[in-house]
């Protein structure tokens, strides 16, 4: 990645405002409801820090910049662009990381954008509700896939998360929504079109997708949350490039982010802020964070096995041996949490910049730096 200074990176930032297949629609139950979850975790180790260093964070609101509402914005950081999008169709871009950011026109109309994800400059792509897939050719973004539903009731239709591996390895994942549930969906990305995904029958329980590793094309991963005979718990399901498997470990904690540091290591955090590590061959409990009164499930960004970020309503670091909290001195209202976790740049002292979002829009970039 180029080095690009701090001050062309927060101002970036501040102008960018900063084997069968899935049933059809007429398949889903009506009429029907799925019980509250009432499946409660058992209590893991908790990590408590045994002292709170100062974060020194730069925080920049793109709402009233932009009167956006980007309660489920992403944030993409490039070696050269800076790309945000979210809600009502909301697409910018800020060109060679600085100057006036474009509002980039987009075919979505008022569908809400949930991903974006890069495989070159000239090769974008970016997922979000009806099952919406946009690409950007290096000049305008296109829609790849049209939206299944126009008017999205009684059935909801959401690809939440993309991911690639390479050019002609792509991944598209969420839910269709009714009433009696949530049925998975799966798109994969050839090189050429995008297909439905066909799961062993096994496989084809209620379950909806909130996150993506594609690590290679035969190395995959989906995350999420399922649900049997009205009991909520957790889905991660693997493709190897032949055959998917189900990991019962995942039953007891349903996963919303992940995050790979290599396919013998990879780092995923729970609902309840339990963190889960995969090492090749099970996936084993780390630790629960503190997340009293969270709403909605915290994110994980890995960067090293020394060097691991959680936010949510609060925010937690690992340094590899220690979970510590480092979210004291930075303002984040009661009722917003971080919703997504990115680096890009370079710093004076040669660290990445980190950029969170949370649900409001606000901003907060740092470096190691601000650790003091």
């Amino acid at each position: 990645m180029e080095k690009i200074s701090v001050s062309v990176i927060l101002f970036a930032i501040i102008l960018f405002g900063c084997s069968p297949i899935v049933p059809s629609p007429s398949s889903l139950p009506e009429n029907t409801v799925t019980p509250a979850p009432t499946f409660t975790p058992e209590p893991t180790q908790t990590v408590m820090p045994t002292s709170i260093p100062f974060l020194n964070a730069n925080k920049f609101d793109f709402v009233t910049l932009n009167a956006i509402t980007p309660i489920d914005s992403t944030i993409y950081v490039g070696s050269t662009d800076y790309w945000v999008v979210g809600d009502q169709g909301f697409i910018s871009r800020s060109l060679n990381g600085g100057g006036y950011p474009i509002y980039v026109d987009s075919p979505a109309g008022r569908s809400n954008l949930y991903d974006v994800d890069f495989v070159s400059p000239q090769d974008g792509w970016i997922v979000g509700g009806g099952d919406m897939i946009l690409h950007w050719n290096g000049e305008e973004w296109d829609i790849s896939k049209p939206s299944t539903d126009e008017s999205g009731w009684p059935y909801s239709y959401s690809l939440y998360n993309v991911a690639f591996s390479e050019e002609k390895d792509g991944w598209a994942a969420g839910c269709v929504g009714s009433e009696g549930g949530q049925q998975i969906l799966i798109y994969h990305w050839d090189g050429t079109a995008w297909s439905q995904v066909s799961l062993p029958e096994e496989l084809l329980f209620w379950v909806c997708i909130h996150d993506i590793a594609a690590i290679s094309p035969t190395d995959v991963w989906l995350v999420g949350t399922a649900w049997d005979a009205g009991k909520e718990h957790g889905a991660a399901l693997h493709w190897d490039g032949n055959t998917w498997e189900s990991f019962s470990e995942s039953d007891s904690f349903v996963i919303h982010s992940i995050s790979v540091l290599s396919s013998e290591n990879i780092w995923a955090v729970t609902r309840y802020g339990i963190i889960w590590n995969w090492n090749g061959i099970e996936w084993s409990e780390k630790a629960k964070l503190d997340f009293t009164g969270l709403e909605n499930a915290p994110v994980i960004f890995a960067r090293e096995s020394d060097d691991i970020f959680v936010a949510g309503n609060k925010i937690f670091h690992w340094d590899g041996s220690t979970w510590m909290e480092i979210s004291p001195n930075i303002d984040i209202p009661d009722d917003m949490n971080i919703v997504d976790i990115v680096e890009g740049g370079i710093s004076e002292g040669g660290n990445p910049f980190i950029y969170m979002l949370d649900s409001s829009g606000f901003i907060y970039s740092f470096s190691k730096e601000s650790f003091r």
